[in-house]
């Protein structure tokens, strides 16, 4: 079993990357997330889940052992496969998966893509007796992500304040956009395209 690789960035497909590791090549799909944090030519660090199928071997690669501990355990699941399983934790951190689990709210896992109500409700009668060993890590990574996403929302004000926009209105508008981006570009998008349609709303009908 391969249980990590370092390599090169060799080549960045649409959900994979191919590590040259001393001239060996491994093809690792990774979530949206890892990918967008992968360059060319730089060297990668991933935690690798082999997976087996009829036609042959699959790599998945994770950023930390909890990742691939909540992958493992959700593949184990009837209904998800390691597709579902890689896009659901980049849609959603450990912290958030895990959390959301284990206090059983099974309509913030719905959210998650791909995922209904019943599979939902699925996830939470299978795994809320088995993700003791990541609570603790789970935890942690939320109040990280929450710093993170309360960091970029500071830095998205800013940048619209620098924009023209007064700090009031822009606040209200990162606050309508900005829950579950940690991007501050995309906050920022997102935060403009609501501003403008709240423009769009208020501006008085032109006179004929």
């Amino acid at each position: 079993m391969i249980a990590f690789l370092r390599g090169r960035v060799a080549f960045l497909g649409p959900g994979y990357v191919d590590l040259d590791v001393r001239d060996v090549g491994y093809r690792v799909h990774v979530c949206d997330r890892t990918h967008q944090a992968l360059r060319l030519d730089d060297v990668a660090f991933l935690y690798t889940h082999q997976h087996v199928r009829e036609d042959g071997l699959a790599l998945f690669g994770f950023e930390s052992v909890e990742e691939r501990a909540l992958f493992e355990r959700l593949v184990g699941v009837s209904g998800i496969g390691p597709k579902l399983a890689l896009q659901i934790i980049g849609a959603a951190g450990v912290g958030e998966i895990v959390s959301a689990i284990l206090a059983e709210d099974a309509d913030n896992l719905s959210r998650l893509p791909g995922i209904g109500r019943k599979l939902a409700s699925r996830l939470v009668v299978e795994l809320r007796e088995k993700l003791g060993d990541l609570a603790p890590a789970a935890l942690r990574q939320a109040a990280t992500e929450r710093r993170a996403q309360a960091g970029a929302e500071e830095d998205a004000v800013s940048a619209l304040v620098a924009l023209g926009f007064r700090p009031r209105e822009a606040e209200e508008a990162v606050a309508a956009v900005g829950k579950g981006r940690q991007s501050v570009e995309d906050t920022v998008k997102a935060a403009l395209t609501y501003l403008y349609v709240q423009s769009a709303r208020t501006e008085p009908l032109s006179q004929p």
